[in-house]
């Protein structure tokens, strides 16, 4: 046997190896690839007990925006049912008002300290000469000040009552007075008087 035999004959047992181990052994999916669930697309956020959907990768604009579109309407429709009493109606529009001056004082918070971060970068990469990254990061902050800027007004807003807190205290209000109107008719009817 010559050497160049030796290696002509080499490859084909190699094959028929493989092939012999591929018709009688089949290899496990889960030695290789391993399936996790994928995240879901909405978290839940709490606030005043309550959890309000809001998608994970979402902005600090698309929280309050989430927060605001809440079905309060409904909610005050329910309490009322539970308890149908003014105090009581007092207490939650006050807890609501409070609830969505958390979300606007986190959006606050978060935004300035981005903007102090943002900063940095630009200090930084600029002293390198990238100017190219500096261009993307002055954008962003350009950006995030006009977030912060709307977040600042919302502020004003929530103490003097105006704009989306108003929307969210007359929706809960007219709901718990709907539910205690439904209360009072639902006496009356059902009372064989």
């Amino acid at each position: 046997m010559g050497l160049f035999d030796f290696f002509k004959k080499e490859p084909k047992q190699r094959v028929e190896t493989i092939s012999n181990l591929d018709a009688e052994d089949t290899i496990d999916k889960d030695l290789f690839i391993e399936e996790v669930d994928s995240p879901s697309e909405e978290t839940a956020m709490p606030i005043n007990g309550n959890h309000v959907a809001v998608a994970e990768k979402s902005t600090l604009i698309d929280q309050i925006f989430d927060y605001v579109n809440q079905d309060f309407e409904s909610r005050g429709y329910q309490d009322a049912i539970v308890q149908p009493d003014t105090h009581y109606l007092n207490e939650n529009v006050e807890l609501i008002k409070n609830d969505y001056q958390l979300v606007i004082d986190k959006a606050a918070y978060k935004y300035k300290e981005f903007l102090t971060e943002l900063d940095f970068h630009i200090t930084t990469r600029t002293s390198m000469g990238l100017t190219e990254i500096v261009q993307g990061l002055e954008a962003k902050k350009k950006i995030t000040q006009q977030h912060l800027a709307f977040v600042e007004d919302e502020m004003k807003a929530i103490q003097a009552n105006k704009g989306k807190v108003q929307r969210i205290k007359l929706s809960y209000t007219k709901g718990f007075k709907r539910g205690a109107s439904a209360l009072s008719n639902s006496f009356i009817t059902s009372s064989n008087i």
